[in-house]
């Protein structure tokens, strides 16, 4: 009997060990820093990016190609599933496809990553340092309509030392004398064109001398669009903007048809 109580005790024991080993060895998330995000956002990679904050922050300045998948609509805090995730296995089919989580720098990037590997997501990552950290970076941010209206509406007309909107289309488009794109611009816009100051990727031309000239103070708000959600010339002058050291950079990538389309009025002529 002796022995036999011995042999269970071992077994129960064995049991636990290969639990707590199992416990130990739950995948993680893999944690990736801001140059490393930034490479795979400007290289095109095949990823989703999701940002997990609340719709109107997402709204107010997201990640370049982010959806918002805001963490209380598919995790609770304990990490528990909220309608078995769907809204990411709706969005997101292919479980081996590459996530990118990201929040405000807070951990709730992480509660999304664990729960969606429970749910059988096998290529899961985490920017841990979120909006917080790409500030910091000074990097740029994608603005959505909501959230450019109603800075329009408060800080209109541009005082130009606080807060600056740049247009970066050619001068014809700018001024309406373009039949294609007739109509002006975005009222308080300042137009520089995109290929007098900045190239593809956002290369620098001739130093950036014609968006620099403008647009001196580093500090202030600066709103970058073109033409339309597939334009890359707000893209091109985003990177651009970044690279020489400005600190708040935003692109519209709405542009001047998600503008024009909302209903909103433009100006023609040469004038912001």
């Amino acid at each position: 009997m002796k022995l036999k109580g011995i042999k269970i005790c071992l077994y129960i024991c064995c049991c636990m060990a290969v639990l707590f080993s199992l416990q130990g060895c739950a995948k993680q998330a893999t944690v990736v820093e801001y140059a490393e995000l930034k490479a795979s956002i400007d290289n095109n990679e095949d990823m989703v990016l999701i940002d997990v904050r609340p719709p109107a922050d997402f709204k107010a300045g997201h990640l370049q190609n982010a959806i918002n998948i805001d963490l209380s609509t598919f995790a609770n805090t304990d990490g528990s599933l909220i309608n078995n995730g769907e809204v990411l296995t709706l969005v997101v089919t292919d479980k081996s496809k590459k996530i990118v989580a990201y929040c405000f720098g807070y951990g709730n990037d992480k509660i999304f990553a664990d729960a969606a590997i429970g749910l059988g997501y096998t290529n899961v990552y985490r920017y841990a340092g979120g909006t917080t950290d790409w500030s910091e970076q000074g990097d740029y941010y994608v603005i959505d309509y909501d959230a450019f209206k109603a800075w329009h509406d408060a800080k209109y007309p541009f005082d130009n030392s606080e807060n600056y909107l740049i247009d970066d289309l050619p001068v014809a488009w700018y001024t309406g004398d373009d039949p294609s794109h007739p109509g002006g611009h975005i009222p308080g816009a300042i137009n520089i064109p995109v290929e007098q100051w900045a190239g593809t990727g956002g290369v620098l031309v001739n130093n950036g001398t014609a968006f620099s000239s403008v647009v001196t103070n580093k500090d202030a708000m600066v709103v970058i669009y073109c033409g339309n959600m597939a334009c890359g010339k707000s893209l091109a002058g985003a990177q651009a903007a970044v690279a020489m050291g400005y600190k708040h950079v935003y692109r519209y990538q709405g542009g001047w048809q998600e503008w024009k389309d909302k209903g909103n009025g433009l100006t023609p002529g040469d004038q912001p």
